[in-house]
């Protein structure tokens, strides 16, 4: 209902935990998270390939992972810290809320 067209296309979403979220948390910061992310990052595609490389390395480490993927783990910790950086503020409740990536 409230989906934005390309929003469809993409294979994942940024969610929200948190308690007493107002519905611009879930609506504007959110996608203000999420737009960011995309910024760093670029294509959906690509957002997928780096968050994968930062998930492996945090399951097995660095010592399996090509330089690429070293690279992209790289990238995705970057963004989130930027996106963080740009959104957190933002939240009605920025000590109590945390944005989680999930693919679909």
């Amino acid at each position: 209902m409230f989906d934005h067209p390309t929003h469809r296309e993409q294979p994942y979403t940024v969610r929200l935990d948190g308690q007493s979220l107002s519905i611009r948390d879930l609506m504007e910061v959110r996608f203000t998270f999420l737009r960011v992310l995309e910024q760093r990052i670029g294509s959906p595609q690509r957002v997928v390939k780096c968050y994968l490389a930062w998930s492996s390395q945090l399951e097995s480490g660095t010592e399996t992972m090509t330089d690429a993927q070293i690279a992209n783990a790289r990238v995705w910790r970057d963004a989130w810290d930027h996106a963080s950086s740009v959104a957190v503020p933002l939240l009605s409740n920025p000590q109590a809320t945390a944005f989680r990536f999930e693919l679909f």
